[in-house]
């Protein structure tokens, strides 16, 4: 049985960027976790982590086939422009406000804007 800390690293790992260049690091995909309504994001440090409200640890959407874990009490960590492609949990929102004046939650604003590009 794996310790908890072995655990821990084995997420950390997951949302460790594998790119290099900025244009890397802006490149939104056509299917991001934030697009999806199973997405919550941080509102505390604004930095893009969130999590996915269908799986639980142990999931894994980077290597293939991807690994879906939907039992368990800790949620998937995420970042908000991950690639949910290979995710069969992926239910892409409807509507996506973009608008930084007219959002009732500012704390969406810039990830949301910045999937505008």
């Amino acid at each position: 049985m794996p310790r908890k800390g072995a655990e821990w690293k084995d997420a950390a790992r997951g949302l460790i960027p594998e790119v290099k260049s900025v244009e890397e690091r802006e490149y939104i995909p056509d299917k991001a976790c934030a697009k999806c309504k199973n997405f919550g994001g941080r509102h505390i440090s604004h930095d893009g982590a969130g999590w996915c409200g269908v799986l639980k640890g142990g999931s894994n959407l980077k290597i293939s086939p991807p690994v879906f874990v939907t039992e368990g009490e800790s949620a998937y960590l995420t970042l908000w422009n991950m690639d949910a492609s290979k995710c069969k949990y992926y239910d892409e929102m409807t509507f996506i406000d973009h608008s930084g004046e007219e959002t009732g939650d500012p704390v969406w604003r810039r990830q949301y804007r910045q999937m505008a590009k």
